[in-house]
């Protein structure tokens, strides 16, 4: 049992801020009215499903069934390779995914002993994989840097580890308790982070959003402080729009959020998102003012219009 399907049964079930601008033209104005409607893009293939991304061509990925898959604008589903669980992705390269990988073993599954077979594969289109970084135990989310290395939580422990471009791993922060999420503020100086727990034996949820300041060269100055805590907690991916405001999945209560960092301030986007999970903002042919969102318990994947597009994303 991995991580995902521990959520399913304990479910109740830097120094600078990004100021928001005003609507234009350009808004999809049908989104106006939150929390916007949920649609249903693809059903009944996963089991369970959790990260989500567009490669550099536009095309979507997702992490589900322990497998990644392609889905094409229509919903149809491909797989595209098996591997040990469902977690986190991201964009490399023109083509490539990462694919977060706990391995043969876990924390929530094997308990505290020792565990370092955790796996970030770099993965093709057409399935080819390879190993990127070992030794991480339970890596979670992965978020590309501009220097082409990586930063991967591991919300098991307390660790965000930074990823050199050729492997090599060592701890970036341990300053937030089981950090999931992450992104950077539009400017680079900000780095978010969703804390999804208090404690894991047993579980309890926590629903704080982290903000470490960084300096120029990246990394985290002083001690992180809290932005928001919306909701009951419990909170998995994050994402950021072109206005600087972060998106946070709430897996526990099923509700995705809207933080302004500059004020705290918070908005519910959508509710009725079971398992909320990952989010990633349509890019190609998919739509652009749209987020596309999993879900770790029933293996869904929504459509969510917010009338706004998602930030650069690097790659």
């Amino acid at each position: 049992m991995e991580i995902v399907s521990v959520r399913f049964f304990v479910s109740f079930s830097l120094l600078s801020l990004t100021v928001a601008v005003p609507l234009t033209l350009a808004d999809n104005v049908a989104a106006a009215e939150f929390p916007a409607p949920a649609t249903v893009f693809v059903e009944g293939v996963f089991e369970r499903s959790e990260g989500i991304a567009f490669n550099g061509e536009g095309r979507l990925f997702v992490s589900g069934n322990r497998a990644l898959h392609e889905i094409s604008p229509d919903g149809s589903v491909r797989k595209v390779v098996d591997l040990y669980s469902n977690l986190g992705l991201a964009p490399i390269g023109k083509r490539d995914i990462l694919y977060a990988d706990f391995g043969p073993t876990n924390i929530f599954r094997d308990g505290e002993k020792e565990n370092k077979d955790g796996i970030v594969w770099r993965i093709t289109p057409e399935g080819e994989k390879r190993v990127l970084a070992e030794g991480i135990a339970d890596p979670n989310f992965i978020l590309l840097r501009k220097d082409g290395s990586l930063l991967v939580s591991d919300d098991g422990v307390d660790d965000i580890y930074h990823v050199s471009s050729d492997g090599r791993v060592r701890l970036f922060t341990n300053r937030v308790k089981h950090p999931n999420g992450m992104v950077f503020s539009l400017d680079g100086r900000s780095l978010f982070v969703a804390q999804i727990f208090k404690q894991i034996h047993p579980i309890v949820p926590d629903n704080r959003i982290w903000r470490f300041d960084l300096d120029e060269s990246g990394q985290p100055i002083g001690e992180p402080v809290v932005v928001a805590a919306p909701g009951e907690g419990g909170h998995d991916g994050l994402a950021m729009d072109e206005r600087g405001r972060i998106y946070v999945a709430e897996n526990g209560s099923g509700r995705v959020w809207r933080i302004d960092p500059a004020t705290g301030d918070t908005e519910l986007i959508a509710e009725n998102v079971a398992g909320a999970a990952s989010i990633a903002f349509g890019q190609g042919v998919f739509d652009r003012h749209s987020i596309y969102l999993t879900s770790t318990r029933f293996g869904t994947v929504w459509k969510v219009d917010v009338g706004v597009a998602g930030a650069p994303v690097q790659r």
